[in-house]
C-alpha cells in the first residue's frame, strides 16, 4: 500500500472563515478531500498542530486526496512517501495519541460492575484527589509499551518524552435527530526514537493508526530516519 502525506498551512482567519473551530469541524473538513467516499470506507489519518502564526494540518492516506475549495491553492501539498522510507530501522518521531486505561472502580474506590476506560493526561486537579491519583507518566509509559509491543516496534526510554497537549472539546451533530452533543478527546504528544523490531507488523501501524480517536486527528505516527551512525 502507498502512501500519500498531505500538508496544509493555514491561517487563524482563513480557518475561521472556513469554519473550523473544533476537532469535528477539522475531521468534517478532513472528508471534503475524498469526495464519493462513505465514512464507513475511512482510510486515512490526520494530525493537527497550532504552529503560533495558524494551523499545520496534515493528512496521511492510500492515495493522493483532492483540494478542498475551501483550502488555498498555495496551503496545499501532497507528496507520495516511498517505499524505501520504511527500509530504516530506526526513526524519530512524534506520536499524537488520545492514550486510555480500564479502570474498575470509582473514585470512591467501590467496583464497578463492568470496567471503563478513561483518558491518561495529565490533570493538576485530579492529582489533588488521592482518590483518582495515579502516576501519569508511569502510565503513559506503559501504553506507548503495550502499543509497540502490538505494532512492531520499541522506543528508546532516554530519548522518551511525554508532552501534555490541550484537551480537544468539540460538538457533533447527532445523526438520529440531529441534535449537537459535547465531546472531549485527552491529547498527549510522544517525543523520541524507535527502533523497528517487526517490519511488516511497524508498516500497518504507519498505515492504519495507532490508538483511539483515529477519525479526530489522533494516532499518526510522524516518522524522521535515523541514519546509520546518527
Amino acid at each position: 500500500m502507498n502512501l500519500h502525506l498531505t500538508r496544509i498551512e493555514i491561517d487563524y482567519e482563513t480557518a475561521h472563515k472556513v469554519g473550523l473551530r473544533d476537532s469535528y469541524a477539522w475531521h468534517q473538513w478532513a472528508w471534503q478531500a475524498f469526495p464519493g467516499r462513505p465514512e464507513d470506507k475511512r482510510d486515512f489519518l490526520t494530525r493537527l498542530d497550532d504552529t503560533g502564526e495558524g494551523f499545520r494540518f496534515l493528512i496521511q492516506s492510500s492515495f493522493a486526496p483532492t483540494r478542498p475549495p475551501t483550502c488555498p491553492e498555495p496551503a496545499w501539498e501532497t507528496r507520495p512517501i516511498p517505499e524505501t522510507f520504511f527500509d530504516c530501522e530506526r526513526f524519530r518521531f512524534s506520536l499524537l495519541a488520545n492514550p486510555t486505561r480500564k479502570v474498575r472502580s470509582n473514585g470512591k474506590g467501590e467496583l464497578l460492575k463492568n470496567s471503563r476506560r478513561v483518558p491518561i493526561f495529565y490533570d493538576s486537579e485530579k492529582k489533588a484527589d488521592p482518590a483518582t491519583r495515579i502516576d501519569v507518566r508511569g502510565a503513559l509509559i506503559e501504553w506507548l509499551g503495550r502499543q509497540g509491543e502490538a505494532h512492531g516496534f520499541r522506543f528508546e526510554a532516554k530519548t522518551l518524552k511525554t508532552v501534555p497537549r490541550p484537551r480537544q472539546v468539540f460538538a457533533k451533530k447527532s445523526r438520529a435527530d440531529e441534535s449537537r452533543h459535547a465531546g472531549v478527546h485527552a491529547a498527549v504528544e510522544f517525543v523520541g526514537e524507535l527502533q523497528v523490531i517487526n517490519p511488516p507488523a511497524f508498516r500497518e501501524a504507519v498505515g492504519g493508526g495507532i490508538g483511539s480517536a483515529k477519525a479526530f486527528g489522533f494516532g499518526m505516527l510522524c516518522l524522521a530516519p535515523i541514519e546509520t551512525g546518527a
